[in-house]
């Protein structure tokens, strides 16, 4: 068993519709486009920088550095051992000698896939539910971006490494005079997401459980063996944080958020669900509801990114709502 740091407090206890919903990649792996860049770095509460996606640039997650008297915890790697050499370097600077942690927010290549830079300068940390999602989908996920999204020397260099702590599901780390909750809910965006928040700012991460101004990734494929997305929990995962009226939200894709955009999302999730359940009963088919709810939910968000994931969601709820039924 690996002893657990002094600043680690347990609590008690389809891949076409993949390809084109992420068509914005260049094929390109030199493209500075799949790189964190530092320069987009604010502090959005004392103490947590965010390098944003502020332009929900393909490939490009938010990364958050929360920093405290006596450490520093990175949350997210950016995309392969480019970006997490960058994401290291800035975590080096503010942390001026102080302990490095390390948590992804979930296993997604674009999130979590340069935690090898991190290993042996920081101590990793994953809920147990995420670690074992990695070693499950981990080379599945890697083919496949390398095959379909044009980054395929960035995830050859990839080394898939292990946490050094593996939590349950909820743990703390005081940081010194800063204290960064982690918790591990339901089944929702992934098998393992993670929900971090620092609940005196009235901070949360959310990872892909929220993106601003954005419609929902949804990761339904089969053929690889990923069919867990679970919308019900999901929005309950959103009620949630949505309750705690945060402050400030960061998101996996797009601007750093607040409040309202969780309440977007939720709200999003809910009329989904009611649409697709209403349909169903009448006895529309899968093909039917997607042709019609698509450009009614394009026209109700006309401003919101990722539109070709539309058809995904809708898939996901008829799936789980009316008995399977695909056709």
């Amino acid at each position: 068993m690996i002893p657990r740091p002094p600043l680690l407090r347990p609590l008690a206890a389809s891949l076409l519709t993949l390809a084109v919903g992420l068509a914005g990649a260049a094929s390109d792996d030199r493209s500075g486009e799949k790189r964190v860049d530092l320069r987009n770095m604010v502090e959005v509460s004392p103490g947590v920088h965010v390098i944003e996606d502020k332009d929900h640039i393909v490939l490009v997650p938010n990364v958050t550095i929360i920093t405290g008297r006596d450490a520093v915890l990175v949350v997210d790697t950016g995309l392969g051992v480019d970006s997490a050499t960058r994401v290291l370097q800035a975590a080096e600077r503010l942390a001026a000698g102080k302990r490095l942690y390390l948590t992804t927010t979930h296993f997604h290549p674009e999130h979590g896939f340069g935690a090898q830079v991190f290993k042996g300068k920081a101590t990793i940390i994953y809920n147990r539910a995420q670690r074992d999602e990695l070693l499950k989908k981990g080379a599945a996920y890697r083919q496949l971006f390398s095959e379909r999204l044009g980054v395929a020397q960035a995830m050859k260099e990839v080394q898939f490494v292990m946490p050094d702590i593996v939590y349950d599901r909820e743990a703390e780390i005081d940081l010194g005079g800063r204290v960064v909750k982690l918790h591990s809910p339901p089944p929702a965006h992934t098998l393992g997401d993670q929900v971090i928040s620092v609940p005196a700012q009235g901070v949360f991460i959310l990872g892909d459980l929220l993106e601003t101004r954005s419609f929902p990734i949804f990761p339904w494929f089969p053929e690889i063996g990923d069919t867990d997305v679970d919308p019900l929990n999901w929005r309950e995962i959103l009620r949630t944080v949505e309750d705690t009226k945060p402050q400030v939200v960061v998101p996996g894709h797009g601007p750093v958020g607040t409040v309202q955009d969780v309440a977007a999302a939720r709200q999003h999730l809910d009329d989904v669900r009611e649409e697709v359940t209403q349909r169903c009963h009448s006895g529309q088919s899968l093909a039917a509801i997607q042709q019609a709810m698509t450009p009614l939910l394009r026209a109700r968000h006309p401003d919101w990114e990722l539109q070709d994931w539309i058809a995904n969601e809708i898939l996901v709820y008829h799936t789980r709502l009316c008995g399977g039924q695909t056709r």
